[in-house]
């Protein structure tokens, strides 16, 4: 009798758009004109995603990428991320909170802690010992911005 072996893939992927995109064609053996065909989308378009030479795809031609090659598109990092954020734009509240827990309650890991550093491009959790004056965004250097309470809000990396 002979076992065969299941490779069972992570639910969601960690890497980038293009890297996950390329390691599902590679995996299903898929060429960018097949999958062009099964999506719609044109083969030089997806060799351009694959290649990150174009930007990352709006959620519906996302989806339909995904549907093509067997995956939720939540398979994808940068769907999820969107959803994140989509549902954080809805509440300062939720937002507050967040931060509350990732930022004030939690230690962080060298590698998160390496991220936060690096993110100073202004889209949320600014890493820094300045002074926050805003709603808990920063802009990397540990100053908070934006309109909402007054209640200074930093953290020591």
């Amino acid at each position: 009798m002979q076992t065969m072996l299941k490779v069972t893939r992570p639910r969601y992927s960690r890497e980038r758009f293009q890297g996950s995109l390329k390691g599902l064609m590679e995996e299903r053996h898929l060429s960018y004109r097949q999958l062009a065909y099964k999506t719609q989308l044109s083969a030089g378009y997806l060799n351009h995603l694959t290649k990150g030479t174009r930007p990352v795809p709006a959620d519906p031609v996302m989806c339909t990428i995904a549907t093509a090659l067997c995956v939720e598109p939540d398979f994808f990092l940068e769907y999820r991320l969107r959803q994140v954020a989509d549902v954080l734009d809805a509440s300062t509240q939720l937002i507050d909170a967040l931060y509350s827990v990732l930022l004030l309650h939690t230690p962080f890991s060298d590698d998160i802690k390496a991220l936060l550093e690096r993110s100073g491009n202004g889209n949320g959790l600014g890493a820094g010992n300045g002074h926050g004056n805003g709603n808990g965004h920063g802009n990397g250097n540990g100053h908070g911005n934006g309109n909402g309470d007054s209640r200074a809000r930093s953290f020591a990396v």
